[in-house]
């Protein structure tokens, strides 16, 4: 967001990226942060995004309850307990951003089932483009829930050729949409599918109640609760679902389980349909009778739920942000414009404590690492590899093409020193990723000018020849690269 707002008048910026607006299927973030930079500075227009989506996710609950059932009530703060998913907490802010657009748009078409045709065909195709150029795959949810909540509700009524054709005629507005959407893939991109072991469906599977990679106590109490109580409402027959949002429910549930981790070079796309489950549940349920007694409780679990998570999430970060601005401070020896290598040490099995935080609610989470020295192209301008660029609105510069990647991570310790012997150059170099992509980092020595290099334990720091430590952190050093 920073170089599509800066990167064209920055010169610095510009010796390593350049901005290329075309049509892609994942444009949400990039159109709105930098429309609302117009007002604001472009860090603010950021959270304000992190919060639109957070608001989307509710938004599309209340439309959804609102078309079924004409009232919303305060139901649907309960999705409240669901904003801080696995999803937000890896970043995937278009798409996230997305599905709620798509959950409100859902909305929208069951709240217009009595709407004349052409209208109403007229605005979903508009509202399908504008899903597809937000994010191919919150358009996907948007396509599932629609397609099944119709042939859900043919299958109650009687079957003609009337009501054949009719439901055809409701599947016109996507026409438009997927003709946009196969032009705007034409532009290429990694085509890597992989379904991903049972490792990665369990996480898939936490997704909705987790904001970590690996799921402290306190995620996995919201888990028990979020399946013990709708189960005990069922078992006493007071929870009921709206009966035409079965058919969704269990398209979205089967379709979950379904998906694959890697799909057309798109890391973790099983996490991302879980996550709109809770959302969809909530907007569909109803519990009767609903008393006194029974609306006091819920409200007080959940209320004591969310204010944990709040309070976790909003100390957790305020530690993260003295650690990292602990690199800014420090990155101020980098060159503007140089090329940055980064180099992090896995941590072992057991957590990393936050200071303020009990680890039963949250530890370090290695993963919020791996893009911190991004931070570096903001203050020195600097070429950091790992940044999705290429098929982006961000190209880099014929400069940078050879060190570029779509599918990056940090280099490990052993890489860095087995990589710094020239003997092994050739057969790094053979090595590729899940997309075909050779390492970046192979001839560092060559192509690099720092190092930044991470631990979170106790690993020891490198000690190679060619490299001059020029400043060092409490979880970090920066070193020059002599050639």
């Amino acid at each position: 967001m920073w170089i599509l707002v800066h990167g064209p008048h920055d010169p610095i910026l510009s010796e390593n990226y350049r901005v290329h607006w075309r049509l892609l299927p994942y444009l949400s973030m990039d159109v709105v942060v930098v429309a609302l930079s117009l007002v604001m500075p472009v860090a603010v227009a950021g959270r304000v995004f992190v919060a639109l989506t957070m608001l989307s996710l509710v938004g599309g609950t209340v439309a959804i309850r609102r078309a079924l059932y004409q009232r919303v009530g305060l139901w649907p703060l309960l999705s409240l307990l669901f904003v801080y998913n696995f999803v937000l907490f890896f970043g995937f802010l278009s798409c996230l951003f997305t599905i709620g657009l798509a959950l409100i748009a859902f909305g929208g078409w069951i709240a217009t089932r009595d709407w004349p045709v052409v209208p109403r065909l007229a605005v979903f195709a508009v509202v399908s483009c504008v899903l597809v150029l937000s994010h191919l795959f919150g358009f996907g949810v948007y396509g599932l829930l629609v397609a099944s909540y119709e042939v859900g509700g043919l299958l109650t009524r009687r079957m003609s050729w009337g009501s054949l054709v009719t439901s055809a005629v409701r599947g016109l507005p996507f026409v438009p949409a997927i003709a946009l959407a196969l032009v705007a893939m034409a532009e290429g991109g990694p085509t890597h599918n992989e379904y991903g072991g049972l490792t990665a469906k369990l996480v898939a599977g936490f997704s909705p109640f987790n904001f970590s990679l690996v799921p402290p106590i306190f995620d996995r109490m919201m888990l028990v609760c979020c399946f013990a109580v709708p189960v005990l409402l069922l078992l006493s027959h007071r929870l009921r679902l709206a009966p035409s949002m079965l058919a969704p429910l269990w398209a979205v549930l089967v379709a979950a389980v379904l998906m694959p981790n890697w799909l057309s070079g798109a890391w973790g796309v099983d996490d991302r349909l879980p996550v709109t489950l809770p959302f969809l549940l909530i907007a569909s349920a109803r519990v009767e009778p609903a008393g006194q007694l029974l609306r006091v409780t819920l409200g007080a679990l959940a209320g004591l739920l969310l204010a944990v998570r709040l309070w976790t999430v909003s100390h957790a970060f305020a530690d993260y942000d003295r650690l990292f601005w602990e690199f800014r401070t420090a990155s101020a020896v980098i060159p503007p414009a140089a090329r940055l290598l980064v180099v992090e040490a896995p941590i072992g099995a057991d957590a990393v404590p936050l200071p303020g935080v009990p680890k039963a609610l949250a530890s370090v989470q290695p993963m919020l690492f791996t893009h911190m020295p991004a931070l570096a192209v903001i203050d020195r301008g600097a070429f950091y590899p790992d940044l999705f660029s290429l098929w982006t609105t961000i190209d880099v510069t014929s400069r940078n093409i050879a060190i570029a990647q779509v599918v990056g991570m940090p280099m490990t310790p052993r890489q860095l020193t087995e990589s710094a012997n020239p003997a092994r150059l050739f057969e790094l170099g053979q090595y590729r990723n899940q997309i075909g992509e050779r390492p970046y980092w192979h001839d560092w020595p060559r192509d690099f000018d720092y190092v930044f290099w991470m631990a979170l334990d106790d690993t020891p720091r490198p000690n190679l020849a060619n490299l001059v430590e020029v400043a060092r952190g409490s979880y970090f050093s920066i070193y020059k690269i002599i050639r």
